[in-house]
């Protein structure tokens, strides 16, 4: 998988001031966090309750953005519209893309934690 499809791995180094080091953290931190906020807008979801699901869609949108993952972001961004909306089936639905996205970038990430450590 090409990451830069996914996330922005230059404008993120940038972000921190191109200490690899420091991003390695941040992934290492994200990819713990973030499948569990990914699990808690489902299960939200799955209560009903697009409220709750918006808060944890907001969180993941909060951790994502340091990334640079577009796809990612918006996904999350307009799960957070939806669910502070309260239509429980459409912010379903647009968790969906979400899921794709945040996957995505999990895999992008760990795809890139392995590549430094090969180098």
């Amino acid at each position: 998988m090409n990451h830069d499809a996914v996330f922005d791995l230059q404008e993120a180094l940038s972000r921190v001031d191109d200490d690899r080091e420091t991003l390695h953290a941040m992934i290492e931190v994200f990819l713990e966090q973030g499948p569990q906020d990914l699990a808690a807008v489902r299960e939200a979801l799955e209560r009903g309750d697009a409220a709750a699901a918006a808060r944890s869609a907001h969180r993941l949108k909060g951790s994502v953005l340091q990334f640079c993952a577009e796809a990612a972001v918006e996904a999350a961004k307009a799960v957070e519209t939806a669910g502070k909306g309260g239509d429980v089936e459409e912010t379903d639905r647009l968790f969906r893309k979400l899921e794709t996205e945040a996957v995505r970038l999990f895999e992008a990430l760990r795809a890139e934690m392995k590549r430094d450590l090969a180098a």
